[in-house]
């Protein structure tokens, strides 16, 4: 798991926001959301902070294993090379002479021990060489650490060298999710303010570049209010002009706000098809859905949570709706599960697709359809699963 799954699951594990854990953490709730994204990592007091949080290793957090090996022993094939030579060095057996066979023996033994006590140094020196490359290793992986180290730091001192501000920052103060819009709240202060300068909040995507004026107060700190489309991918950045020229610095980056004000829902359609004199006919279908990860907006207040305000089950045979049932249950945040929807009528001829979709209502109000799951039937009137989503990328299995 990676680090950016490993702290969102630690987090919903203990039934944390991203704004109450960016309070436990001494950190801005968009923090928390880019280590989740993975656009950032945490520093390391974060990382150390958060173990104590969770009652975790940080190495745990960091998804690291240590494992260990044994120290190698004879092996078979070891074993058995003594026996042979041993057994060469053993006179045969016509003609014995049981008094003159024990120097042959003794000698054997003699050899066979030589031999073993040479493989167990030759064992030693291989462990020996083992760890010798192990702490090789481990003296490149601290070099490597102590380098990259230092060119972050140098890569910070040139960063802040070259800031134009003396602070700044931003955050969400609304989002119309039926509009598709976000507002932020942005500040930034001019590290060398000049009489006449102005400010210039902007936000960039995929969406056409959005400006607002600056409002110069206190402290020749700039305010500005600024709505955007609401999008995964936004950067919100100030420009401070004058009259000679104009400088720009960047204020931040969210890249999870669309995503993150989604439900994900999941489900999977069942049948049984049965033969008789060689034709199928559709006996059973059963389906199942749940919520996989709810959701967060900002109300224009607070953050709250997403969830369902209604919630419909839809069959589709082809174009065409032919079943369709309310369920409560779903509203509740429980699951649906192995639900008997009716196949008489249906009759699917081949090329037919039945699709099971759940359409639905937030807390934001916005209804949306998700197409689950389905199948169609082939020319053998055999039925193959298909997966709407993966198969066409469109709102509609059958565009």
């Amino acid at each position: 798991m990676t680090l950016a799954r490993q702290i969102q699951a630690l987090r919903k594990e203990k039934g944390l926001s991203q704004e109450e854990l960016g309070e436990k953490l001494g950190v801005a709730r968009q923090s928390v959301s880019k280590w989740e994204s993975g656009a950032t990592v945490p520093e390391l007091d974060k990382l150390i902070a958060m173990s104590r949080l969770f009652g975790v290793s940080v190495g745990s957090i960091l998804g690291l294993e240590e494992t260990g090996e044994p120290e190698r022993e004879l092996t078979e094939r070891e074993l058995e090379a003594l026996e042979a030579i041993a057994g060469r060095l053993t006179p045969p057996e016509a003609e014995p002479k049981k008094r003159k066979r024990w120097p042959y023996a003794l000698a054997a033994l003699v050899v066979a021990a030589a031999l073993g006590a040479l493989l167990g140094r030759i064992n030693g020196l291989e462990n020996q060489i083992q760890g010798l490359r192990s702490n090789l290793s481990d003296v490149q992986n601290t070099v490597s650490r102590e380098v990259g180290s230092i060119g972050s730091q140098v890569r910070r001192i040139l960063e802040e060298q070259n800031r134009v501000t003396a602070g700044e920052g931003y955050e969400v103060t609304g989002m119309d999710l039926l509009n598709n819009k976000v507002t932020f709240a942005l500040t930034a202060t001019p590290r060398e303010y000049r009489e006449g300068m102005r400010a210039v909040f902007s936000a960039v995507g995929d969406f056409e570049a959005v400006e607002v004026p600056g409002v110069l107060g206190a402290g020749q700190t700039f305010t500005g209010s600024l709505t955007c489309p609401l999008t995964d991918d936004i950067t919100l950045s100030v420009g401070f002009v004058t009259e000679e020229s104009t400088v720009t610095q960047q204020l931040g980056q969210e890249g999870y706000l669309l995503s993150g004000a989604q439900l994900d829902m999941r489900g999977d359609l069942s049948w049984t098809v049965s033969y008789r004199d060689g034709v199928g006919s559709l006996t059973r279908l059963q389906a199942g859905v749940w919520e996989a990860g709810s959701g967060w907006y900002h109300d224009g207040s607070e953050w709250r949570e997403l969830t369902l305000e209604k919630a419909e089950l839809r069959l589709w045979k082809n174009d065409a709706v032919v079943w369709s049932e309310a369920r409560e249950e779903l509203e509740r945040g429980l699951a649906v599960e192995e639900l008997s929807i009716p196949t008489e009528g249906l009759e699917p001829a081949p090329g037919d697709r039945l699709i099971l979709s759940v359409r639905y209502t937030d807390t934001a109000g916005r209804e949306t359809e998700t197409f689950l799951d389905g199948f169609w039937i082939t020319q053998e009137k055999e039925p193959k699963r298909i997966d709407p989503r993966e198969e066409t990328g469109s709102a509609y299995p059958w565009e």
